[in-house]
């Protein structure tokens, strides 16, 4: 099997969710998010830590398992959506975009 193929989707489809996150945390900035929209956020912070761990991508993994978790509490209700936390939120996401290059 030749897993280069395999990783290049990796790459393509994080690509895809961050930039998903992106548009999903920006449009935040100006409206409530509704339950579908929190669980959209989630899904792509849980897909791209998922998948990074196929592939052994640890740094990847655990950076994205933090946001993961902060997601899945505010989904909750056990932590507030605010302006701070879509702020830290987007820079957590351009983090996530730089580990995903780093191992480009």
């Amino acid at each position: 099997m030749d897993i280069s193929q395999a990783l290049a989707t990796f790459f393509d489809e994080s690509r895809d969710l961050l930039a998903d996150m992106e548009a999903i945390l920006l449009y935040a900035e100006s409206a409530a998010l509704e339950g579908d929209e929190m669980n959209a956020l989630f899904r792509c912070a849980h897909t791209i830590k998922g998948s990074a761990g196929m592939f052994g991508l640890e740094p990847v993994v655990r950076f994205t398992h933090e946001v993961e978790t902060v997601l899945d509490r505010v989904r909750h209700g056990d932590i507030a959506f605010s302006p701070e936390l879509t702020g830290l939120l987007l820079e957590s996401r351009d983090h996530m975009a730089n580990l995903v290059a780093a191992v480009t």
